[in-house]
């Protein structure tokens, strides 16, 4: 009785891993890829609004330096050496035979140090810190809408990667089923060939929509896979098994008039153009 209910107890144990393991492979399998998911995926991967966020923040750094204008200049200079003096002194002694020659030696070192400090504060300058102050704001202004317009094209680009991915997908599906069909019409056609219910002509005819129906399905192939390197290259990640994308008309202005109006006064391009002109007239 022992053995039998240990037997059953280590059953149990593999029945209940079995299912758990299956549960998290069909979690695995079952969970996919979103547009949302992709979009974000490119707004956090993409190089090139990663150069762009770079970009911006050099152009912040114009700021903090039009800014230095206004306030004092302190300057520090130190300077050392070290010097030394030798002095040899040569004198003969004429009263003895032979002369007597004697050398007097003296010798000094010197250390010397100097220090200096300078403060400046500029008073007027004709207004000229001022305007570049002003031309720095309005460069980084204009940086922040340029990024905003690269954001844009990055997250049309992804959008358009993905859907691209889910149409030529589905295009290679097509195209296999077809094969298969077209296949299918051929081994039929063959044996009624072989009875004699159709000649020649229709299996040539069968062969030849399978032949296009495989250089479609080649097409389709390199489609795909074109489609593949671009949804990386644009998102960053490779493609997994993706859902269907979600409209995006509820996000857009009904009438005409007001989306005309919202890209006259929310348009990153124009609002870049915009603050271009004030850098200009800053100068």
């Amino acid at each position: 009785m022992r053995g039998r209910g240990l037997r059953e107890n280590i059953v149990r144990r593999l029945t209940v891993g079995g299912i758990a393991a299956v549960a998290i492979g069909y979690g695995a399998t079952a969970s996919a890829d979103t547009l949302e998911w992709a979009i974000v995926q490119a707004y956090q991967n993409n190089p090139s609004l990663n150069a762009q966020r770079a970009a911006l923040r050099a152009v912040d750094e114009n700021v903090p330096q039009a800014l230095s204008g206004y306030r004092p200049k302190f300057s520090v200079t130190a300077s050392g050496g070290y010097n030394y003096f030798r002095e040899v002194n040569k004198s003969v002694n004429q009263q003895v035979f032979p002369n007597t020659v004697i050398y007097n030696s003296l010798g000094e070192s010197l250390g010397t140090r100097q220090f200096g400090a300078t403060a400046t504060q500029t008073l007027f300058n004709g207004f000229q810190t001022a305007n570049r102050t002003r031309q720095a704001e309005s460069q980084v202004m204009g940086a922040r809408e340029t990024l905003r317009v690269t954001e844009q094209q990055v997250l049309l680009d992804a959008a358009t990667a993905y859907m691209n991915l889910l149409r030529d997908q589905a295009i290679l599906d097509l195209n296999r089923r077809n094969v298969e069909v077209l296949t299918e019409q051929l081994k039929q056609t063959r044996d009624r060939f072989n009875v004699g219910e159709v000649t020649r002509t229709d299996v040539a005819q069968a062969e030849s929509r399978l032949a296009a129906g495989r250089s479609q399905l080649l097409q389709a192939q390199s489609n795909y896979i074109t489609s593949q390197a671009n949804y990386r290259r644009v998102i960053g990640v490779n493609p997994g098994r993706l859902d269907p994308g979600t409209p995006v008309d509820r996000l857009s202005p009904s009438p005409l008039s007001r989306a005309i109006t919202a890209g006259e006064t929310q348009s990153p391009s124009v609002l870049a153009s915009m603050y271009g002109v004030d850098v200009a007239n800053s100068r």
